[in-house]
């Protein structure tokens, strides 16, 4: 009798045991897990995670790669241009957020970033290095004036010696470090004529962020020096109320809207909502089937990635999600602005794979994926020298995916101009009309190991741990049901009279 009551009592216990660790498995321990994630990467006052996020700890790498061209004489008489990589020329980018208002779950704040070549990891390259590539102002100048001065156009030739100096040329020869910071340059003995042109280049450069006027009236051409001036003022959720929302931008100088692309009947387009976070921060739990959105002030758009595979970093599982073909095709059509004359379609827009950038950086630049990956193959076959290649040339990011910090990642674009003949400008007749690479940026990270070590013993273990020792639980809960009912059939088995 004993045995049977001690045998039901087990049994019991054992199902109770079950259920119970089934219920703390399955329901109680995964919404603590999910708590203790989120107190951990959304932005809450006086914590590591928002002092990270204000003065970012990891500097990012910038790589820099130009296209030389070897054959100006051939190209100014029509022929293709044959280019060659130069580079990488590596800068270090240390960015902070200056904070303008912290309120109960929305963070306003500036972006300041401060580039610092890295002899190291760029050698032998050196800012000294002279390039031969495409003169960018003088034809971003040129073509602008093209479409909107027309009637200049005649004086303006002979007034080019005065405009652009010793670099009154369609190629330009430079020392690298002028030419992404220092400046080139323009207006700095114009002359009568010249001083006519340069007035209209200076209302011009208001709108360009590559145009700089000086106080003494010369205006100075750079590719980068713009990116250490402070930033727009982005709004931002701090995760609080719902971790899916930490980061996402609300705002951008105080609108939801960019107003670069094209709008429908005055209604703001999808090319032109600012959408997803500033690409430094992302939610926790990310969902292999839902798009991940970046703001990219840079190309003034939105950028959408997709998740491609699951991958891994250092040891830790990660998803990488990328952007490919899509986001150059124009599929929402909002992105064509008919504004730059060259290579384009029967409706004016750019082929496939490139993006005009008219509207964003006042200037005839046209965006592309580095080596021209996605392109219609008549922008590629116009330049003789280029391998796109997958996954050295397309945007991604890999992130851990129960944090969503990012452990590796790169944002990469290329920019081109048309080579094509202006009208009245002598030097440019002969020219085949070709979009041509200038150079091809990379902002990339890869999570230090100070960090990676962090993250695999902070957060990544504990949830090992437990995601092991739960069914190890479960399973001796399991073991002890089964004891208490094999007890019980070895009692009824023993009292069972024997039959004679």
């Amino acid at each position: 009798m004993c045995g049977i009551v001690g045998g039901v009592t087990t049994t019991v216990m054992g199902v109770v045991l079950v259920i119970a660790s089934t219920v703390v498995t399955f329901f109680v321990v995964p919404g603590i897990i999910d708590n203790l994630i989120i107190n951990e990467v959304v932005l809450l006052d006086d914590t590591t995670q928002l002092d990270r996020f204000i003065d970012v700890p990891v500097p990012l790498n910038f790589t820099i790669r130009l296209f030389n061209i070897s054959n100006t004489e051939e190209v100014l008489a029509g022929g293709v241009p044959v280019v060659s990589e130069v580079g990488p020329y590596i800068y270090k980018i240390y960015q902070i957020r200056e904070i303008e208002s912290l309120e109960e779950d929305t963070i306003t704040y500036r972006i300041r970033e401060r580039f610092e070549f890295d002899p190291i990891s760029s050698y032998p390259n050196t800012e000294d290095d002279i390039v031969t590539i495409v003169n960018v102002p003088y034809h971003a100048i040129l073509q602008v004036a093209e479409s909107t001065l027309p009637g200049l156009m005649g004086v303006l030739n002979s007034a080019l010696g005065g405009v652009f100096g010793s670099n009154n040329s369609p190629f330009l020869v430079v020392r690298i470090r002028e030419l992404l910071f220092d400046g080139i340059p323009l207006c700095a003995n114009p002359g009568f004529i010249g001083a006519i042109a340069c007035a209209q280049i200076r209302e011009i450069g208001a709108s360009s962020k590559n145009l700089a006027v000086q106080d003494n009236g010369t205006i100075v051409f750079s590719l980068l020096s713009y990116k250490e001036e402070v930033s727009e003022v982005y709004k931002a959720y701090r995760g609080i109320n719902n971790s899916d929302d930490l980061g996402l931008i609300i705002s951008l100088n105080g609108s939801a809207y960019f107003n670069y692309w094209v709008n429908d009947e005055e209604v703001p387009s999808v090319c032109n909502m600012v959408n997803g976070t500033d690409s430094g921060i992302f939610n926790p739990f990310i969902n292999r089937d839902k798009a991940l959105y970046a703001v990219n002030t840079d190309i003034c758009r939105s950028v959408e990635l997709r998740y491609q595979y699951d991958t891994e970093y250092e040891g830790i599982p990660a998803l990488r999600f990328a952007a490919n073909e899509w986001l150059l095709n124009n599929e929402d059509g909002c992105f064509c602005l008919n504004a730059t004359t060259g290579i384009t379609k029967e409706d004016g827009c750019l082929l496939d794979g490139a993006t005009e950038l008219y509207s964003c950086v006042g200037a005839p630049l046209v965006m592309s994926y580095p080596h021209f990956l996605f392109a219609d193959s008549v922008y590629s076959s116009g330049v003789i020298g280029l391998n796109p290649e997958v996954e050295e040339h397309r945007v991604f990011l890999d992130l851990e995916p129960n944090t969503g910090t990012i452990v590796r990642g790169a944002k990469r674009a290329q920019f081109n101009i048309f080579l094509r003949p202006v009208r009245s400008v002598t030097a440019t007749n002969n020219l085949n009309t070709t979009l041509t690479p200038i150079v091809w940026f990379e902002e990339g990270i890869q999570l230090p190991e100070e960090f990676v070590d962090e993250l695999r013993n902070r957060m990544l273990m504990p949830l090992n741990l437990v995601s092991i020792l739960l069914p190890i639980v479960i399973a001796l809960c399991c073991v002890v049901f089964i004891v208490g009912a094999v007890i019980v059939v070895r009692v009824k088995l023993c009292n069972r009279p024997i039959s004679k």
